[in-house]
């Protein structure tokens, strides 16, 4: 087999949404150059456009971090010098054209689809692999082999091949966030790890611009972790792609290497113009221990077991909650700490207050919860949160400063929904229910959605920047809005309570024979609701 096909530089394979709100399918040379016109990225799904907008990174840092300019500055190690080299390229407003343009062409034989030496984001051949049919491919199906959706998206033809332009597409979105279901196959290797791809470790955290240009600068990080970023290169420059099967690779030192990461080796099937199917085995992994190069992730400490060594690592997948407002993770988000670092790209974002004229920053996270044994997918989750970009330049004010007291008082937020959930639980139990967690749960998901916007909102509202901002006055307001927001949830729980949970009855606790009845119980919600309150010197004339 000698045909080479569909070249990814020239053929149109990314949808994006141009500045009208109207789709369109390009090339990947035309999104560079046309980003500005561009609103974003409108694949099938928000994980396939964080594969493709990755992509497009590793193709800025390849062609810019290699400049005189950037060589000089990592000389000096001004950080003043890397964010001067940052703003011309804002200031320009798009990617010139001859840039991207002569950087392309020089590896335009590295970007066929179907080539019979350098397939794009593939190895040439995979001698013994997992063979998958290409439903398992697409990742909006959100199914494994063995289950199947009762209103799935695609069906006939159209699950069982795929045209090349969806083929490149699921391509990436299969290299970063592949299940790990696959089973190794060479013996010899020993037994090795198999994750999920490496986005799929993470919880993705990246800046959404006004359009795409600013989208992708706004990820662009020229420096990471206060670092610059060394020369590597990008998979299609390796002289020969890697092909051996899960191979344990240095911590990626440049965002060329790191955002084409290829966690899985891959060779598509293909059948005249369809992708039918494909073969699969692990591919790059590294340690996440201290791995801070990775800019879109929050790190928390690892305390380790007994003989363990201590780091910052990636939480468990599973450990993650896909349905946990964003604004709940304000501390590790926002909060350099002993249990947790922020993601380098919201430092990055912090350095340019004096660069760039922004007004909010409109922080996204993307997570992946994958099935039992991490074999499937059984949600995506995307939540977004804006800012001020002011709050961003403060990531290391001192204590009792706006990102402190803020944190804190999401932190205050919390322990007032638990409030809520006790008084479900314990209005249950008066009712004479068997007592389990999915009431309080659920009232606690209620609480949190009446808080949602409301805490959007009041967050949105703050800039340091305004003198006459007092922020006494400011964490006051958050804190009669969140208990007054809890007290009329509180009620709502009361007013569903059934004749049975008025009356009560007696409950044995503790060796103690207790009295349960709504009366009682919100009683004791409220004294609770006031006592944290007042822990945290809060109360009706202000903080003390």
């Amino acid at each position: 087999m000698s045909e080479q096909k569909y070249n990814l530089l020239d053929e149109p394979w990314i949808i994006v949404t141009n500045s009208q709100g109207m789709e369109e399918t390009l090339s990947l040379t035309d999104v560079l150059l046309r980003s500005h016109e561009l609103k974003g990225l409108s694949g099938e799904m928000s994980a396939q456009d964080i594969s493709v907008l990755r992509l497009l990174l590793g193709i800025l840092y390849a062609i810019y971090t290699r400049t005189n300019e950037y060589a000089e500055a990592r000389a000096e190690g001004a950080e003043e010098m890397f964010l001067e080299i940052w703003e011309d390229i804002w200031k320009r407003g798009h990617f010139p054209e001859g840039e991207i343009r002569a950087y392309l062409e020089q590896y335009h034989d590295r970007f066929w689809l179907v080539h019979p030496e350098r397939p794009f984001y593939q190895v040439p051949e995979i001698k013994k692999g997992n063979e998958i049919a290409v439903k398992k491919m697409i990742g909006e199906l959100v199914e494994s082999n063995n289950k199947v959706q009762l209103f799935p998206i695609r069906s006939g033809k159209s699950r069982e091949a795929l045209s090349y332009a969806e083929a490149a597409r699921w391509l990436l979105y299969l290299n970063n966030f592949d299940d790990a279901a696959a089973k190794q196959q060479f013996k010899e290797l020993g037994k090795r790890e198999m994750s999920v791809g490496w986005l799929g470790r993470l919880g993705v955290v990246y800046i959404e611009g006004d359009n795409l240009f600013e989208t992708l600068l706004l990820n662009f990080a020229l420096l990471n972790d206060d670092e610059p970023w060394e020369l590597g290169k990008a998979t299609w420059e390796l002289d020969s792609p890697r092909t051996e099967e899960r191979t344990q690779i240095p911590i990626p030192n440049s965002g060329e290497e790191l955002f084409t990461l290829q966690s899985r080796r891959i060779k598509l099937n293909w059948e005249d113009d369809s992708v039918i199917g494909y073969m699969l085995l692990g591919g790059d992994q590294f340690s996440t221990e201290n791995a801070f190069v990775e800019p879109m992730t929050i790190w928390r400490y690892n305390k380790g077991k007994t003989g363990q060594k201590e780091s910052f690592s990636l939480p468990p997948n599973v450990s993650r909650n896909p349905s946990k407002q964003l604004w709940r993770d304000f501390a590790p988000l926002l909060v350099n700490s002993e249990e947790a670092r922020p993601p380098g790209i919201i430092k990055w974002i912090g350095k340019l207050i004096d660069v760039v004229p922004l007004n909010k920053v409109r922080i996204c996270t993307l997570l992946i919860k994958y099935g039992s044994m991490q074999s499937g997918v059984d949600d995506v989750w995307s939540d977004s949160l804006s800012v001020n970009h002011s709050l961003l330049a403060q990531l290391e004010e001192a204590e009792d400063g706006w990102i402190d007291r803020i944190s804190k008082i999401v932190s205050l937020t919390e322990e007032l929904v638990k409030e809520i959930g006790w008084l479900a639980q314990n209005i249950s139990i008066s009712a004479g229910a068997t007592v389990d967690n999915s009431s309080r749960v659920n009232a606690q998901e209620l609480a949190y959605s009446a808080l949602d916007i409301p805490f959007r909102e009041w967050l949105t509202s703050i800039d340091p920047k305004k003198d006459e901002l007092d922020m006494d006055d400011v964490i006051q307001e958050w804190v009669e809005n969140a208990r007054e927001i809890v007290f009329k949830q509180g009620g709502h729980l009361v007013a569903q309570a059934g004749t049975q949970a008025f009356i009560g009855r007696n409950v044995i606790a503790n060796k103690k024979e207790v009295y349960y009845s709504v009366p009682i119980v919100y009683g004791w919600f409220k004294r609770n609701i006031f006592k944290k309150l007042k822990e945290e010197g809060y109360g009706k004339e202000g903080r003390s």
